[in-house]
């Protein structure tokens, strides 16, 4: 942490520019535009960045459904670690604190007691049930209990999806499974043709990715895309 610079703001001294495609955010500096800091640890596609208005923290958001939280060192700007998931690479390493940053992260603060209490590590996050967290951990809303599952399951998919070492690109945004029959859609992005239409036919006309309004709703095969899915299938499978 700095200190002695509590009323500077960390756009002062960076700016961020989002690398979508390779899930990465790189850090400039704005006197110098020397790159300062490369960040790597979202594992899908970055869509969001934000500056604490009075502390000198850093947050980014990405398609992998987390916000992570960085902390720079001005004067080793090398240093940059984030504070969600401290180099930790899959949730089953995380520790009862790791996990507590988690639920506050998800908005789920009022759990970390709970938590706490019953040793809740990354490997016991990821097997709880809707059975013991209503037996074992007594929480008694339905509603809280329903949120909870739903976000320990987001994240059994990222550790699925970092464990198997499947191409980013080959998953599909919507599904986060691998593509069998890829089309690109007038965003530029690609998707497993029948997620997309779905998409399409119950949501409003807008890219997954960006939320934009699409240009069209016409979706055209990505041949290249899949031969290359194909080709990594055969490698992978012998």
């Amino acid at each position: 942490m700095w200190s002695g610079l509590p009323d500077q703001n960390l756009g002062d001294f960076f700016y961020p520019y989002l690398r979508s495609v390779d899930k990465s955010v790189i850090v400039y500096d704005t006197n110098t535009e020397n790159i300062l800091h490369t960040l790597t640890q979202h594992t899908r596609y970055v869509t969001s960045c934000a500056f604490a208005p009075n502390t000198l923290l850093f947050a980014t958001g990405s398609m992998d459904k987390t916000v992570n939280i960085w902390q720079f060192d001005l004067e080793t700007p090398c240093q940059a670690r984030s504070t969600e998931d401290q180099a930790k690479q899959f949730t089953e390493d995380w520790s009862e604190d790791d996990v507590s940053m988690w639920l506050c992260a998800q908005g789920l603060s009022d759990l970390v007691g709970v938590f706490k209490m019953n040793n809740i590590d990354g490997r016991e996050l990821l097997n709880l049930t809707k059975e013991s967290l209503a037996d074992d951990l007594k929480i008694e809303s339905l509603g809280l209990r329903s949120k909870v599952l739903r976000k320990i399951e987001e994240l059994r998919t990222k550790v699925k999806t970092l464990s198997s070492g499947i191409p980013d690109e080959f998953l599909c945004p919507i599904t986060r499974e691998l593509m069998k029959e890829p089309v690109i859609a007038s965003d530029g992005y690609s998707y497993e043709k029948e997620a997309m239409e779905n998409w399409i036919s119950k949501k409003k006309r807008t890219s997954p990715m960006t939320n934009l309004v699409l240009p069209s709703v016409v979706l055209t095969p990505n041949r290249t895309l899949k031969m290359a899915i194909s080709r990594w299938l055969e490698t992978h499978q012998k």
